[in-house]
């Protein structure tokens, strides 16, 4: 598997770990916002990397597969054992590039949101390891005494559980998991960032469009509502008409995630509503996630970054 590196002209500047979308099936690396921009504007080194996609069988017709993607192809937990290795490689491989092993966010967008919050909910692959999963598809083959943990999560329009999907053959949680839901509840169960969430997750930033007609916005809902549970820090923002990948309109007006954040930024503002759960410790701070809710955009992302894994992680305790 390959990765895109882009790293700031600043020292030792934390790191972003970008997953794309495409229902686990379409698309590449590329498929992501400017990627070069926003290193350089938030200050922190950002990698899109690849991962394996979803087998897809001669008898499953889909749209706008590229023949010519070059990208290796699975069933998960392969899509998995991929996003948690490009952690632990950029994590081996600091010293070389210059960025900062210790501060990693994990950002991703639909399929990449979902695959960006399971590596937030679980810190190692092998955590995945059960009934559903066995440790023979979990194996470290790359980098494998670093860690796979991250210290933050954005999540775009993710999945978070997919027993929430049709689960009906054909579907990309099919394709995804390698069968129907009703043949294999454990696996859809498993494969969930919603069923791992416990109190040692990192914090977590959500967007998402009310009217998303590909990954209905109930799937960030659930999140929010099981990190909340689990004293979690955690801010979702949903935006009131917006469909997935912020765009605009109905299903025909969806474009690549290389528009995403120019849509979500556009003037005039969305309507939006932003919750935020914050957890205290008796005798503790308020963690400050965003200052003052600004609207959904860059700004709030590189205000979220820079208070998890960014100068102000360690101090930044103050309304």
């Amino acid at each position: 598997m390959k990765l895109d590196l882009y790293v700031p002209a600043v020292d030792d500047p934390p790191l972003i770990v970008y997953y794309h979308g495409g229902a686990w099936v379409f698309n590449t690396r590329d498929n992501a916002p400017e990627l070069a921009r926003y290193a350089e504007k938030w200050g922190m080194a950002i990698a899109s990397v690849s991962y394996r996609l979803s087998e897809v069988p001669e008898d499953v017709e889909l749209p706008s597969i590229d023949p010519e993607n070059p990208t290796p192809r699975g069933v998960f937990p392969d899509h998995f054992v991929d996003a948690k290795a490009a952690v632990r490689w950029l994590r081996a491989n600091a010293g070389e590039y210059g960025y900062d092993a210790e501060r990693v966010a994990a950002w991703g967008a639909s399929a990449g949101g979902h695959l960006a919050s399971l590596v937030g909910v679980l810190d190692d692959v092998t955590d995945l390891a059960g009934e559903a999963y066995s440790e023979d598809e979990l194996r470290k083959e790359v980098a494998p005494d670093e860690s796979g943990a991250v210290q933050a999560v954005v999540n775009w329009y993710g999945v978070s559980d997919l027993t929430l999907t049709p689960g009906e053959t054909g579907n990309p949680e099919t394709l995804l998991i390698g069968g129907p839901k009703s043949e294999n509840r454990a696996r859809f169960e498993q494969a969930s960032p919603v069923t791992h969430v416990s109190a040692n997750d990192p914090p977590f930033l959500i967007m998402h469009g009310r009217a998303d007609q590909v990954v209905p916005i109930k799937h960030s809902r659930v999140l929010y509502d099981a990190l909340d549970k689990a004293g979690v820090d955690a801010i979702k923002y949903e935006l009131h008409e917006l469909n997935h990948v912020f765009a605009h309109g109905g299903i025909e007006t969806i474009q690549s995630e290389r528009v995403a954040m120019d849509l979500l930024a556009a003037s005039p503002t969305p309507a939006q509503s932003v919750s935020e759960t914050v957890h205290i410790e008796k005798g503790g701070a308020a963690r400050v996630l965003t200052q003052g809710k600004p609207p959904a955009g860059p700004i709030t992302i590189g205000q979220f970054l820079t208070r998890t894994i960014g100068d102000l992680a360690c101090c930044d305790t103050e309304a």
